[in-house]
């Protein structure tokens, strides 16, 4: 059984975020968002809470995630993934007080990898099967992502990680919806890109950016970015 407190704490507004409201937009001057699955396991373990403070983008440049975050978003931009650094020193994403990128994830604990569940994680979230989290998350986290979503209007969600994308669209659209499948070729693989464009928003589901079959390339990266560019509505 899922901790109360727990429960309580991992369902206000922008915990497992990486971002904070002024980040998040208006339906007037919409956001883009990117939403990964969770966050890498942390030295602090403890009940999540609300995302404060920011992180520079020289902070920020240390980080993989966020290098080939910025490679993607500057090709969604109409830049070369090249420029990443230019893009992100000119346009700030996810920085406190900037608007126009935000950042969170599904799933609000902060793990090594999907497949891990670490003693203080059941200690701290009550269950010892990450499986029950998970249930628990889609029951009563991903419909408060969706409220989060109509509040602030994003034009563009970027979920990273097809393996999660029935999970990323209730998240956005609180119900099934069909996705369009996409493909790219770079070099000998294939990269799967997942998407749908509703009146409101547009949601598209990339691969991680690692693994054979991830956006780990500058190419795929900007190729990718390229396809997301024009699945906007103008």
């Amino acid at each position: 059984m899922i901790d109360a407190t727990f429960a309580s704490a991992a369902l206000e507004k922008f915990v497992g975020c990486d971002s904070d409201e002024s980040n998040a937009g208006s339906p007037e001057c919409p956001s883009i968002w990117m939403f990964g699955i969770e966050h890498g396991e942390t030295k602090r373990n403890q009940v999540p809470e609300p995302f404060t403070g920011g992180y520079s983008i020289s902070k920020q440049l240390t980080y993989p995630y966020n290098q080939k975050a910025f490679k993607l978003l500057s090709a969604i931009e109409g830049r070369k993934v090249s420029d990443y650094k230019a893009f992100a020193e000119e346009k700030q994403p996810f920085v406190s007080g900037v608007p126009g990128y935000f950042k969170g994830n599904l799933y609000p604990f902060a793990c090594r990898n999907v497949h891990t569940w670490p003693t203080y994680a059941a200690l701290e979230t009550g269950t010892n099967d990450k499986r029950e989290y998970q249930v628990w998350c889609r029951q009563f986290r991903l419909p408060t992502l969706k409220r989060w979503i109509d509040e602030y209007g994003p034009k563009l969600f970027i979920g990273v990680g097809i393996g999660c994308r029935d999970e990323f669209v209730q998240a956005v659209f609180g119900e099934s919806a069909s996705l369009t499948e996409h493909r790219i070729c770079v070099g000998d693989y294939q990269k799967r890109v997942f998407s749908h464009v509703s009146q409101a928003i547009t949601l598209v589901v990339v691969p991680h950016f690692s693994g054979a079959n991830g956006l780990n390339s500058d190419d795929s990266i900007q190729q990718v970015g390229t396809l997301i560019a024009g699945l906007i509505p103008a």
